[in-house]
């Protein structure tokens, strides 16, 4: 029983360690995408500072409703998690810190001379958002947020491996 409950810590970690720079855009009510509504461009300094204080936040705030929701269920657990309980956490814990975290990333005004660059980036937190969205699963597998995290730290973001 011990040891499922290490799998699912060891999977959240994970998860949290590949969701510093989560937020992966969700659908907005205007059915714009979140990279559709973006501030002034920034300096590239600037953008970094702020990219990696969003990150930061947003994994402070999932990581303390993972730990909220991982003693609940030990409480409440007489077994380890199973696959649909696991799912049901990444769902309704990691899943909205890294969305929120990644549309306040698109809210960004990318600096004028890597905006190809960082809608790249975005676009692959957005696909990895979307892959957890439609099967919180595959955070099982594998992080579906690797690639967006290994640019974001590339760009210079620190702390936004989601």
């Amino acid at each position: 029983m011990k040891g499922r409950w290490v799998a699912v810590l060891a999977v959240v970690g994970m998860l949290a360690a590949g969701a510093v720079l989560a937020g992966c855009g969700s659908d907005s009510s205007s059915g714009a995408s979140a990279t559709d509504e973006v501030a002034a461009p920034l300096s590239k300094a600037e953008f970094v500072k702020q990219a990696s204080a969003i990150c930061e936040q947003g994994l402070k705030k999932k990581d303390a409703a993972v730990s909220v929701a991982l003693k609940e269920q030990a409480e409440q657990a007489q077994s380890a998690p199973t696959a649909q309980e696991t799912a049901k956490l990444i769902e309704e814990t990691v899943l909205p810190a890294y969305s929120k975290t990644v549309d306040q990333l698109s809210q960004l005004g990318a600096p004028k001379a890597d905006e190809a660059e960082i809608e790249k980036m975005m676009g692959e937190f957005e696909a990895a958002v979307k892959t957890l969205e439609a099967d919180p699963t595959k955070a099982n597998e594998n992080n579906p947020f690797t690639s967006a995290d290994k640019a974001a730290e590339a760009y210079g973001i620190k702390g936004c491996s989601l």
